[in-house]
């Protein structure tokens, strides 16, 4: 499933090359046999596989996949195109040895176990202080340290939630 938003306004011929670009993408783990999240800017969008953001980013047609989630060294590449041929092996061992990124997610705590998939506002004139959260079986809001999901809690008072 993909999850990505336009973070700044671009031509019609860019967004339509990046949406082409992230369809491939999707059609890479869809044939690898990975069931992935992708999220994010849509230019710079991140892959999620359950509790961890996948140490690969994109850029133009070309995945990515290096050692460390943290600027980390290149160890496979591959081209994202309408017919897709790559190598599995490298991949799978990619997959098992490389340090990929921990995520959190912020879940009620008691029964239906939903999960914080975004805000609503009470009124109009929109402020931080409009803002309530709104939650879900899918689709949850991941956060990429611990803290700042805490932070979450902490400023919406969520004391009913916990992180995960």
């Amino acid at each position: 499933m993909e999850r990505t938003t336009m973070k700044r306004k671009l031509s019609k011929e860019l967004k339509e090359t990046i949406q082409k670009r992230n369809f491939r993408l999707q059609k890479f783990w869809d044939k690898l046999g990975l069931d992935v999240e992708i999220i994010g800017d849509m230019e710079t969008p991140a892959i999620i596989k359950g509790d961890y953001c996948l140490a690969c980013y994109v850029h133009n047609f070309n995945l990515i996949f290096t050692d460390h989630y943290d600027q980390g060294s290149e160890v496979y590449r591959v081209k994202l195109q309408s017919i897709q041929e790559f190598e599995t092996a490298p991949i799978l061992e990619w997959l098992k040895t490389a340090t990929h990124r921990r995520i959190y997610k912020i879940k009620m705590k008691e029964t239906p176990a939903l999960f914080l998939v975004g805000y609503s506002f009470k009124d109009k004139p929109q402020t931080d202080q409009d803002k309530y959260p709104v939650y879900g079986k899918y689709g949850a809001k991941v956060y990429f340290t611990e803290d700042y999901a805490k932070e979450i809690i902490d400023y919406y008072q969520l004391d009913y939630c916990e992180i995960i």
